[in-house]
């Protein structure tokens, strides 16, 4: 017999947090599973493959109760034209409903209500998975408001508080995670002259659902502390967060003397570089070691554990 995982275990696996794995069943009865002797949940294998298949749905803004719905009938093989109909119909509700979450976490932005922001995100957990609402609520948001502020029609505190607001909640979520000592060691900070954080904060968060165990070493680290890190600690991999081209040709230098230092200690760590100054997939020229990510960052996330090979 297959062995049964903890609550703990699938949501490592899945990507989902222990709370919304809770919600799911009892709201809309998304698995059924069964239980250890001391009363715990135990999910199977099939349960984690229909948590991360029902993940794929909410994903692409497929709301939860359709997609156990859907998962439902395709188990009995009796999936229907009218149920994808139904589905479809719904993409314009799904889509207005997008649009609010986004308006009123701009305007809380905008006020500077913390307590009221809180509340919001903690709302949306309720009701959402975590990757929906990074990417599909707070990141659009973060740039909008990034947008306002460029055009001078916002003020600079309201921008900061936003973007303040977004990397606490980042770095809070890194204790849903539970990654065992031992998984692979992935250090992130921004790029040298790069100031913004969220971008690398998103990598990290991402790279956790993968696996890694992510360190986060903050803005604009040294260049020796870097060099230090590499030589000491040996990591799988270093990734870089960078937002403008001007920063990272302005950075080259520094990542050249950094692939040479790979090369002379025969490590094995591996550099990455994402963020909206990288256009392409590719080596940074001129290095072997120095890769660039295009994507978002559960993009780059996957990227980068398939050239890690972990």
């Amino acid at each position: 017999m297959s062995r049964l995982y903890t609550i703990k275990e699938a949501s490592m696996r899945s990507g989902l947090s222990t709370q919304l794995i809770r919600k799911w069943e009892e709201r809309y009865g998304a698995v059924q599973p069964d239980r250890f002797p001391n009363g715990y949940r135990g999910y199977t294998n099939h349960d984690i493959e229909t948590l991360i298949w029902l993940k794929s749905k909410a994903d692409s803004g497929v709301p939860i109760g359709l997609a156990v719905q859907e998962k439902q009938l395709r188990l009995e093989s009796s999936a229907s034209t009218e149920t994808i109909s139904r589905s479809e119909a719904e993409l314009p509700f799904i889509h207005s409903e997008l649009k609010e979450y986004q308006e009123k976490l701009l305007g809380l932005f905008l006020q500077l209500d913390q307590a009221g922001a809180q509340r919001f995100f903690d709302r949306l957990a309720a009701l959402h998975q975590m990757d929906f609402i990074l990417l599909q609520v707070l990141q659009p948001t973060l740039i909008r408001v990034g947008e306002m502020w460029e055009r001078g029609e916002i003020s600079e505190y309201q921008e900061h508080f936003g973007s303040h607001f977004i990397r606490e909640r980042l770095l809070a979520l890194k204790n849903l995670f539970s990654i065992p000592p031992g998984g692979p060691r992935l250090i992130t900070a921004c790029s040298p002259y790069e100031s913004h954080e969220l971008g690398i904060l998103f990598l990290g968060y991402f790279a956790l659902q993968n696996g890694f165990q992510t360190l986060y070493l903050g803005a604009s680290p040294s260049e020796k502390g870097i060099l230090d890190c590499l030589e000491q600690i040996r990591p799988a991999a270093f990734a870089f967060g960078s937002s403008m081209k001007s920063m990272l040709d302005e950075a080259y230098l520094f990542y050249a003397k950094l692939d040479r230092r790979i090369g002379e200690l025969g490590s094995r760590t591996k550099v990455f570089i994402g963020g909206n100054a990288i256009e392409r997939d590719e080596v940074l020229h001129g290095t072997k070691h120095i890769y660039l990510l295009s994507g978002d960052a559960r993009e780059c996330a996957l990227k980068l554990k398939k050239l890690t090979a972990y």
